[in-house]
């Protein structure tokens, strides 16, 4: 089996049941474990065994990681797959990056990243609104009285002025 064939069947293997950044994590893992390896590419791929259960036990470890949470993660990698499935096939990994960055249909957040926008956006509009809260209190404590009392002063200024 050579380094493609082997990468080959970890991805596919992989696609489908964990998130791609997940599996481009793991390729990029045993990609650069196979170059860097002392030993002929064969004897590496030999001594990491079958690809096949490598990819279980990457799933396994992925979903006992997530606890509760990894039915979702399962859905979501399921959703991945099937949208880009032709981006898995035949896969040139000296590009890998490349590949599994636009693997989506197109710019995606996950849902905490979501939500972390919701509560920013709260958050600067509640200290808008606090900031607002402020400059009416001091228009009505400062200001008004000001305009007020400049506004008896011409008044008298004026009235008396006409007198004289």
């Amino acid at each position: 089996m050579t380094k493609k064939e082997f990468l080959d069947v970890l991805t596919e293997s992989l696609a489908g049941n964990i998130p791609a950044e997940t599996i481009e994590e793991n390729i990029i893992y045993y990609k650069d474990y196979i170059e860097r390896s002392d030993k002929s590419e064969k004897d590496t791929i030999n001594e990491l065994g079958d690809p096949h259960l490598i990819a279980r036990t990457i799933i396994d470890s992925f979903i006992a990681s997530k606890g509760p949470m990894a039915e979702y993660y399962k859905e979501q990698a399921r959703s991945e797959y099937s949208s880009s499935q032709g981006n898995f096939r035949n896969m040139d990994y000296n590009d890998i990056d490349d590949t599994f960055d636009n693997a989506g249909s197109g710019f995606s957040l996950k849902w905490y990243e979501k939500l972390m926008g919701v509560v920013i956006i709260v958050a600067v509009v509640a200290m808008l609104l606090v900031l607002g809260a402020v400059a009416v209190k001091i228009i009505i404590r400062i200001v008004l009285p000001i305009v007020i009392v400049l506004l008896v002063i011409k008044l008298i200024v004026d009235h008396f002025g006409k007198d004289s």
